[in-house]
């Protein structure tokens, strides 16, 4: 919290202003060490957009765990102490009251004396993935603590650009789709129901796909609110009972990757995911089996997440991640994984394969976005197309009949 002091510094003169503090006596503890002998301290509300900033902060941008990890390892590879790093850090922060409060809380955690993991894991600003505490607490065990926060910066901006690229995937149709379903409620809302009343003046019996057509048009007018409210709520029932109903949220995820080119989407993404990190884990000394459990918490498909998970339990009754994975009955996971798994389990050098599945898994996931969009593209334009050019011609036959005679 930000604390508001008065007071005299070392030469007695006299000074105002404000200090970043986990509690008051971390605040006054903090003066007495620049040599500042207060009248007044206070905590400070701060302002209402500050306030808004740390009521929103919950999961920490990767992005940002990124270049905190980045920053502290360059720090760590040129002899600056921890605290000292997280405090140089800290200065660039400023501007952004949520992250400068993390950095301090880091600051302030550490000299009391716990370790970068356990700070972590103790402050409430953020909540960091398990992996990466994981993955601290065993670098700081074996001494490798900047090495290892070089290597978790670059699993984090992989996990970025594989969160990228399925974003960029679903903006463009997701743009079309939207731009389509205005245009079309707007035809059937506004422009037919005008021309209705165009052709009721003429008593002409209209051709059976214009009645359709106004048929659809008045119930849209009448009924639109009723459908939205409908479509609100049943979007809403799904989320709710995909995040909180474990059943449902698998069958949801298993028709998914049974899709022919979503499926293959996801799953290139998951496993470039766990490549990643379970070859990161592993080779910061934590045990394969920790490590699969850690990395499949990760994987967004709880199906594979469940696979992954059934394999590490086979691994502790003695048996290979590999031959767990092979004899799914729930996914079939592409068989190069399976086989490069085996390899590496075989040899002794799973980190290693990992890593390489890891850049492969990111490359076909490009692949496999680029042919999803290649096919979906043309194919929402010739559905828009097709439903348009049905409200143009079922509004143009009774004219052209008309004009016949």
């Amino acid at each position: 919290m930000r604390y508001v002091y008065k007071g005299l510094d070392a030469t007695g003169t006299s000074v105002y202003g404000t200090i970043e503090g986990t509690s008051l006596e971390d605040a006054s503890r903090q003066l007495r060490t620049q040599g500042i002998v207060f009248s007044s301290l206070k905590s400070d509300s701060g302002s209402i957009l500050e306030m808004i900033q740390l009521a929103g902060s919950k999961n920490i941008p990767p992005s940002l765990l990124a270049g905190i990890s980045r920053d502290l390892s360059v720090y760590l590879r040129s002899g600056v102490p921890l605290m000292r790093a997280l405090s140089l850090q800290e200065r660039q922060y400023k501007g952004k009251p949520v992250v400068y409060r993390f950095l301090h809380t880091l600051v302030s955690l550490i000299d009391e004396g716990k370790s970068l993991s356990v700070a972590m894991e103790t402050q409430k600003h953020f909540v960091i993935p398990r992996f990466y505490i994981g993955t601290l607490r065993a670098s700081e065990d074996r001494g490798v603590l900047a090495e290892v926060l070089t290597e978790l910066s670059s699993y984090l901006q992989v996990g970025e650009q594989i969160r990228s690229q399925l974003t960029k995937a679903f903006i463009y149709p997701g743009f079309i789709v939207g731009v389509s379903v205005l245009t079309v409620s707007f035809m059937l809302t506004t422009i037919v129901p005008k021309l209705s009343t165009i052709f009721e003046t003429t008593g002409q019996e209209l051709p059976a796909l214009t009645q359709w057509i106004l048929s659809m048009s008045h119930f849209l007018s009448a009924w639109w609110m009723v459908l939205a409210t409908v479509g609100i709520v049943g979007v809403s029932m799904f989320v709710a009972a995909y995040k909180t109903n474990q059943e449902f949220c698998y069958r949801v995820d298993a028709m998914i990757l049974s899709m022919p080119i979503l499926g293959k989407i996801v799953q290139t993404s998951d496993l470039a995911r766990f490549s990643a990190i379970s070859s990161l884990l592993i080779r910061s000394g934590i045990p394969i089996v920790k490590a699969i459990a850690l990395s499949s918490a990760t994987l967004s498909s709880s199906v594979l997440r469940s696979q992954f998970i059934y394999g590490a339990e086979r691994i502790v009754e003695g048996g290979k991640l590999s031959a767990s994975l092979a004899s799914s009955e729930h996914v079939v996971l592409d068989e190069a994984f399976v086989s490069a798994l085996a390899v590496g389990e075989e040899t002794s050098e799973l980190p290693i394969m990992l890593e390489s599945l890891s850049t492969l898994y990111m490359e076909r996931n490009r692949e496999s976005i680029a042919l999803f969009l290649t096919v979906l593209e043309p194919l929402l334009i010739l559905i828009v197309g097709g439903v348009i050019g049905v409200i143009v011609m079922a509004m143009l036959l009774p004219i052209f009949s008309l004009s016949l005679g």
